[in-house]
């Protein structure tokens, strides 16, 4: 990794902030890390790099929409041809965004869409966002579609790894040919590893069973307890198939069922759990919720001990509001400022705890602004596992403000948490207790944040200027009012 002054900076600030830890347990913090911290950002966003290195952050994973653009029939394969000029111009921006990635100092990973063909028009983009579905039964349309993955791969050779998604998009949800057996994707997944493995040999190549669901389930409805457990089911299917996951193929799991609002509330709702996961009246096949919940520390494990070197935890929803609309449950539109730093730092330390070794965050293009300070905290976690909620939030706080006024910000912060739109999501078992805050109103959060005077320079950068931060939580305060 290459040292810039911006790394060198943050460091120095980190260690104002922090105490050094005795020398004893330095060892134990080096291997309380996540090898890997990453956000899924989509497309390179040069203007974000040092707020994305003083999180803590070293790798970025993209995504490869090449499907949703109009293209000529003869430029749909893998051949490049002068006349598929949209084509080529997209891969030329994509390569120079990784290629500025990585010299900032990141590695760089892609996403690759399933059983998407490429978008024909009439318009120039495809309208939907998700695609337009194909059956890879039909052993000509998944062709087709290989080809154009090849290309892909062959396009982004550089990038550090890539990555075959799952559903959402992709799958069977309205699509005309119904049901795929998750063997169809399996199948294709190992399809796309040899293509990664030819064009590009130098990269790791894992698959991610995202919404893996949505090919063989897509008749149900995720505002079910069924259809997450059908996913972990899936899932679970795909890490014990023969001859994928190994030291040549390594795998992201979401494990929903440990942190989402909308998959616990379904399973709460429904009370889908091991003693009474349905009627004993209802005939129907219904499946039983795992217990503990999917995946536990024995399916890591075994993972592991098959040589897989990428096992990362892929929690796309922790750190925004988004999951189901940024509403709470009395069904307000909620898009200020977000922090849930505890639920951050839980659901981190869980995944530590069950021997991930890389876990990849989601930076939205919508809502990074208001879910800076979560952006923080899940590198600040991710980096070291002796950080706290309350330091964590400390450290942004002084990051920002002047030495006389941090700690009026820190309790804003606070303040601002405990009454988070993903706590009122969760149901009530799966809460955590309020932090310890001095401000007892919204008045009183109100003149802490009046008194808070922004430093002339952070401490270390920042996704917005600190004004802009100050405004949006005053606008937050006033949506408690």
């Amino acid at each position: 990794m290459h040292w810039s002054a911006i790394t060198l900076g943050v460091l120095a600030a980190a260690l104002l902030l922090c105490p050094s830890p005795p020398s004893d347990a330095r060892g134990s913090e080096r291997r309380s890390r996540f090898e890997t911290v990453g956000l899924y950002v989509w497309k390179d966003s040069p203007d974000q790099h040092a707020f994305w290195k003083a999180c803590g952050i070293n790798t970025l994973q993209f995504c490869d929409t090449h499907w949703s653009i109009r293209a000529e029939p003869e430029a749909v394969g893998e051949v490049d041809r002068s006349s598929d000029g949209v084509l080529n111009d997209y891969y030329r921006r994509f390569a120079d965004g990784i290629a500025n990635a990585t010299r900032s100092g990141f590695r760089t990973d892609v996403i690759l869409f399933s059983n998407i063909a490429q978008w024909t028009g009439p318009e120039e983009r495809e309208p939907t966002g998700t695609g337009v579905l194909f059956d890879p039964r039909d052993r000509q349309a998944l062709e087709a579609r290989l080809q154009a993955i090849a290309r892909a791969v062959r396009a982004l050779k550089k990038a550090d790894g890539f990555t075959f998604f799952g559903g959402d998009p992709g799958g069977a949800v309205r699509a005309p040919f119904g049901p795929l057996p998750a063997a169809e994707w399996i199948h294709m997944a190992r399809e796309v590893r040899k293509i990664v493995k030819r064009k590009a040999p130098r990269a790791h190549f894992s698959v991610n069973p995202w919404a893996i669901a949505h090919w063989q389930y897509p008749m149900l409805s995720c505002f079910t307890a069924e259809w997450w457990i059908r996913e972990d089911q899936l899932t679970q299917q795909i890490l014990e198939a023969p001859d994928l996951i190994g030291p040549d193929c390594g795998v992201q799991i979401a494990a929903h069922a440990y942190y989402r609002p909308l998959a616990l509330r379904m399973l709460s709702q429904e009370k889908s759990d091991p003693s009474d996961a349905s009627d004993p009246s209802d005939s129907s096949d219904k499946p039983d919720r795992p217990n503990p919940p999917f995946p536990d520390a024995l399916h890591i494990r075994a993972l592991l001990d098959r040589g897989t070197q990428h096992v990362w935890a892929w929690p796309y929803f922790l750190l925004d509001e988004a999951d189901d609309g940024d509403f709470g449950p009395e069904g307000r539109v909620t898009q200020s400022v977000q922090i849930a730093t505890r639920y951050i730092h839980r659901h981190l330390a869980r995944m530590r705890q069950l021997g991930f070794n890389g876990i990849i965050g989601n930076w939205s293009y919508a809502g990074y602004l208001p879910a800076a300070v979560n952006t923080y905290a899940f590198g600040r976690f991710a980096r070291d596992a002796r950080a706290t909620p309350e330091r964590v939030l400390d450290e942004y706080a002084r990051c920002l403000a002047d030495e006389a006024s941090w700690r009026d910000l820190a309790q804003v912060l606070r303040f601002v948490e405990n009454s988070s739109t993903w706590e009122r999501k969760l149901p009530p078992e799966n809460r955590l207790p309020h932090l310890t805050c001095d401000l007892k109103s919204v008045e009183e959060a109100r003149h802490a944040l009046n008194r808070v005077v922004p430093r002339a320079k952070p401490l270390f950068a920042l996704p917005e200027p600190a004004r802009g931060f100050l405004s949006r939580l005053a606008r937050r305060l006033e949506s408690r009012a």
